[in-house]
């Protein structure tokens, strides 16, 4: 096992880089896992983990959020306060409908949450700088910030988000929905199923006939909000 030391340096670099950061535990947890006949077979696996659709090396995931202290295999939990402390805020924000939906199979449960933290990692922090840009380019306050975060039907900061929208690529130039761009910048909602966003998409009169494009670009996020049932007191990210 001691040869793989190298390849599993790498991996987690690539992989699980700012996550589990040990590659002391990633090997302990192969050890524990794999077999003398399979960690060649499991080491190309992980080589590919950024593809992977399932657990390709069954409950490795649980073995690493466990031996970082993030999540109880026997209770079947994620420790949700010390992830926060240990990952920040915004990338537990990110990922909190994920670490809430339980599974019987902890295995699953915990290749998902830490699938999700990976993903909050490259994306929750762009989603809150460049928010952060749009409202110093709007000159909005702290304080309207905070106010903005309990949306409202008409836009409290207006054109926020049509600033945000645009610089994270929501829409195509023919001003359809690019749906993995809204996903990649909000993170897993509270509903297991995909809901169907096309529902939000007003038409071209519907959307000839608004105020203006800041008003239906905006209406249409509310409704994104309002099919994940995050519509009272929900944050822009």
């Amino acid at each position: 096992m001691r040869l793989a030391v190298g390849l599993l340096t790498l991996w987690l670099a690539v992989a699980l880089a700012d996550l589990t950061g040990d590659a002391q535990i990633l090997e302990k947890c192969l050890g524990s896992i794999s077999s003398p006949e399979r960690i060649e077979s499991d080491l190309r696996k992980l080589a590919k983990y950024a593809s992977w659709t399932s657990e390709e090396v069954p409950c490795l995931m649980r073995c690493l959020a466990s031996e970082k202290g993030w999540f109880d295999i026997d209770a079947n939990k994620w420790h949700k306060q010390r992830v926060a402390e240990e990952l920040g805020a915004d990338i537990y924000n990110y990922c909190h409908y994920e670490l809430r939906r339980k599974s019987r199979d902890a295995c699953s449960y915990a290749h998902r949450g830490l699938r999700c933290l990976k993903q909050a990692e490259l994306h929750a922090g762009n989603s809150i700088s460049t928010l952060m840009q749009c409202s110093g380019q709007l000159n909005a306050t702290n304080v309207q910030m905070l106010q903005y975060s309990t949306l409202k039907p008409k836009e409290s900061i207006p054109c926020l988000f049509q600033c945000f929208a645009d610089a994270m690529g929501f829409y195509d130039e023919a001003g359809n929905w690019r749906l993995l761009n809204w996903q990649q910048a909000f993170g897993p909602t509270h509903q297991e199923h995909q809901p169907d966003y096309s529902l939000c998409r007003l038409s071209d009169e519907q959307r000839s006939q608004a105020s203006s494009k800041c008003a239906w670009m905006y209406d249409e996020y509310l409704c994104w909000e309002r099919l994940n049932g995050n519509l009272n007191g929900t944050n822009l990210v």
